[in-house]
């Protein structure tokens, strides 16, 4: 995380480089704030939310659902990028202070497998997108083509695809050339690439939708009802929620793609302007990735019913789960007490009786009797 300041090589102070004023922010409290504080909250609160996405679409109302492998894989890509982005925070503002070769062997032997998250999150929302898109046009092949077993086949493919991506960084790792090379390979494979795919096909879609699934054109297909049942089932809630991810994932990656292809060009800008444009867009491509990996969950939550009614399910179940362990935790308590009580009272009645003598229990007895034979007697004399 700390970064080597070069020295700047203009005579006039006020003209600063990127370098040193990103490692200025990073020793203040702004740097502390955001990257040490609001960064890892962010992060921590997205990876509650994907775990559980994941065990919601594990559940059995959420299974038979369309896209339920490709969003699983999703919200594990989405799980493992933040999380490892955030491990050279963590040690760089809570660790000790003699830390920079574990810093940099984290940069190093670590970071790479981020981008291949990265790399696998960006390709399957383009999935996600292509599987959808291809409903909306052949619906009754949607089940051939968009089937489970396709959709695992895609996750092994996307995610070999992305191992190999991040192999050459361990294997060049020594060579400063070769690791710029694979680094504007990698800009391509991971960011460019998947991002200009995801803005065609949420166009294509967005246009499909508004003008074949729409009341309009419904008309045009009455002797084909069984058709015209399918489309409009693809203009779901389901649809918009894949149109709505696609766009998030549009938005939040246009300035870290930004960020990354400036930075190929000119990895120091030094100026007056520059390193200040620089270090805003790492600020909010650092956000804004965050708000990428985390923003699922609610996506789901807001524009998915099953998704919801799954959730509410669960935990309802795990509040009644709770309460019955409640309890009977108090019941337990209540039926010990009791015992204990019996135990008591059978103790004290035995210590009582065994204080009596048996002759003066017969002589009670007997007195008891003789009173009520006179009273019995008395009440049968006539008047």
């Amino acid at each position: 995380m700390a970064t080597t300041i070069p020295p700047v090589l203009l005579s006039n102070d006020s003209i600063i480089c990127s370098e040193q004023l990103i490692s200025d922010i990073l020793d203040g409290p702004s740097g502390r704030i955001i990257w040490g504080i609001l960064q890892i909250i962010l992060t921590v609160f997205g990876d509650l939310g994907n775990i559980l996405t994941l065990i919601v679409l594990n559940r059995r109302l959420m299974r038979k659902g369309g896209v339920n492998n490709l969003l699983q894989g999703l919200a594990i890509s989405d799980i493992v990028a933040p999380t490892l982005a955030c491990v050279p925070h963590l040690i760089y503002y809570y660790g000790s202070e003699e830390n920079d070769d574990l810093i940099n062997s984290i940069n190093l032997y670590i970071m790479p497998i981020a981008t291949g998250a990265t790399f696998c999150s960006n390709w399957i929302v383009v999935t996600i997108t292509s599987f959808r898109l291809l409903i909306v046009l052949k619906p009754l092949h949607s089940q051939v083509y968009c089937s489970s077993q396709n959709e695992k086949r895609v996750l092994i493919i996307i995610i070999l695809f992305s191992i190999l991506s991040i192999t050459p960084y361990y294997y060049y790792h020594a060579h400063i050339k070769a690791l710029d090379i694979i680094r504007v390979i990698s800009v391509v494979l991971s960011l460019l690439g998947p991002w200009v795919v995801c803005v065609v096909l949420w166009i294509l879609l967005l246009r499909i939708v508004n003008r074949e699934i729409g009341t309009k054109k419904s008309n045009e297909f009455i002797l084909h009802s069984d058709i015209i049942a399918q489309r409009l089932k693809s203009k779901s809630r389901i649809t918009r929620m894949i149109l709505i991810i696609c766009f998030f994932n549009i938005i939040c990656q246009l300035p870290v793609l930004i960020l990354t292809i400036y930075s190929l060009i000119d990895g120091n800008p030094c100026g007056y302007v520059s390193p200040i444009i620089f270090v805003c867009l790492l600020f909010l491509s650092n956000l804004l990735l965050i708000v990428n990996h985390s923003i699922n969950f609610f996506i789901y939550s807001l524009t998915n019913t099953k998704f919801r009614c799954a959730l509410k399910i669960m935990c309802r179940r795990i509040c009644s789960c709770y309460h019955r362990r409640l309890l009977q935790r108090q019941m337990t308590v209540v039926t010990k007490y009791d015992e204990k009580q019996k135990k008591h009272d059978y103790h004290e009645c035995s210590n009582s009786n065994s204080d009596e003598s048996p002759h003066l229990v017969i002589s009670m007895r007997t007195v008891h009797l003789i009173k009520y034979n006179k009273t019995k007697k008395s009440r049968r004399l006539p008047l």
